[in-house]
């Protein structure tokens, strides 16, 4: 079967990353990188492995499920979080074996969170490592202060539970310093009175990848992070101050398709579905085999706001950028390549057929990084990558090289040239 598109990983960014984090929180601070939802959609397998020889000490997923996936990825046993409240542990082979080695550790939401799961390990035998999550302004998983006092106290009494981690989930650590200093101060209050309770030695994590980037005071003895080991996230940081920068990372993915059709049309002609897009001149349209069920994301901002682009590699060789025009299809999507059809094409469109399309790139600068597209669309770039359609094919380089925009610099349209390109369609 031939593939439309392919999303490549480039690795080596993984361990750049991983570096830049490390050079800022410092080697007394332990480094646990995120893997959720199949490591945001680009395979837990090769990531994770990837992630712990570059020096993650330990693995955060959300569910059971997950942690028995991303474990079968290690030789080792590096020990995985699991973030969601546990009510029940299963008699499964690869559970029991993570709980036997101490692999699997989960988290303590609310007391009754807490009965549950020393039920559960007396039942089984074992002696479960488990980390305290303190609700201190999420209002989504977690123990309120007095509640999780409460915990502290029931955990050091005795029982089936380890006590290893206490943790905070920030609301705003992008944008709100103060909050996110009134949420700190929180969790450190509820650590300070129970101080007597805590086991030295235990992990102290409240850093995402914002928090992480925003002040070393957040990184105390474990930073938690998922955008960060990708490389994206802090284009949206606002800190005046912040010890880590998007200039520190290296974005991973670049997803590529290839022209599969292209058209002249004359001025008038409207392109896609409503016939959002209507061409002012006589335009050549090149047609991509990618669109929203790929995850290619379809614009929900006011058109103002800027256009979709693509790169794409010229006939002549030149690296250019052109706008996406109409509607997003299911598996197709239209470009606008005539500010570059004109002047060195033969008056055959079918020159483009075949020519190399970047959907996402690399560049931090270009129209096409991952973050640009996603904030014209209206998603976050969580939710755009877990939107890639697994069917894609992944593939993985070393120091893989996207589109440079430096080297698009001359042929790149203007901004405000595509976004009279996206105002009409």
């Amino acid at each position: 079967m031939q593939d439309t598109s392919a999303i490549d990983i480039d690795l080596s960014a993984i361990d750049h990353n991983m570096s830049a984090i490390r050079r800022v929180t410092g080697d007394g601070c332990a480094l646990c990188p995120i893997v959720k939802a199949d490591a945001y959609g680009l395979g837990v397998a090769r990531v994770a492995r990837r992630l712990v020889s570059a020096g993650a000490e330990m693995l955060a997923v959300y569910s059971l499920r997950q942690a028995i996936e991303t474990a079968a990825a290690l030789n080792g046993g590096t020990p995985i979080l699991v973030l969601m409240p546990v009510a029940d542990l299963p008699r499964e082979d690869e559970i029991l074996r993570l709980m036997l080695a101490g692999q699997l550790h989960l988290v303590v939401h609310d007391e009754a969170n807490l009965a549950t799961l020393n039920a559960c390990a007396a039942s089984l035998g074992v002696t479960l490592p488990v980390h305290l999550e303190i609700d201190v302004g999420m209002s989504r998983g977690g123990a309120l202060p007095d509640e999780a006092s409460r915990i502290l106290r029931a955990i050091a009494l005795g029982g089936n539970l380890s006590l290893r981690g206490i943790f905070a989930h920030f609301s705003n650590s992008r944008s709100d310093e103060a909050r996110t200093t009134r949420q700190h101060e929180t969790y450190e209050l509820v650590l300070a009175a129970n101080r007597r309770f805590i086991p030295d030695g235990i992990f102290e994590h409240v850093a995402s990848t914002y928090a992480l980037a925003r002040d070393a005071r957040y990184h105390r003895s474990m930073v938690r992070f998922g955008l960060a080991w990708l490389g994206y996230g802090l284009d949206e940081l606002e800190a005046s101050a912040a010890v880590l920068s998007r200039t520190d990372l290296r974005p991973v993915v670049r997803w590529t398709s290839r022209v599969v059709q292209a058209k002249s049309v004359p001025a008038g002609t409207s392109v896609g579905y409503g016939g959002r897009w209507t061409a002012e001149r006589a335009s050549t349209i090149a047609l991509v085999p990618v669109g929203y069920a790929d995850g290619y994301p379809t614009p929900r901002l006011p058109a103002a706001t800027g256009g979709q682009c693509v790169a794409l590699h010229a006939p002549d060789g030149r690296l250019v950028y052109a706008p996406v025009v109409g509607a997003i299809n299911m598996d197709q999507i239209t470009v606008d390549v005539t500010e570059f059809h004109t002047g060195f094409c033969t008056v055959d469109p079918h020159e483009w057929i075949g020519s190399e399309v970047e959907l996402v790139s690399r560049d931090v600068h270009a129209l096409n990084h991952l973050p640009r597209i996603a904030a014209q669309s209206g998603l976050i770039v969580h939710e755009f990558l877990t939107r890639l359609n697994p069917r894609i094919t992944r593939t993985v380089s070393l120091g893989g090289t996207g589109i440079s925009a430096d080297v698009v610099a001359s042929t790149r349209p203007s901004i405000e040239a595509v976004r009279v390109n996206a105002a009409a369609g």
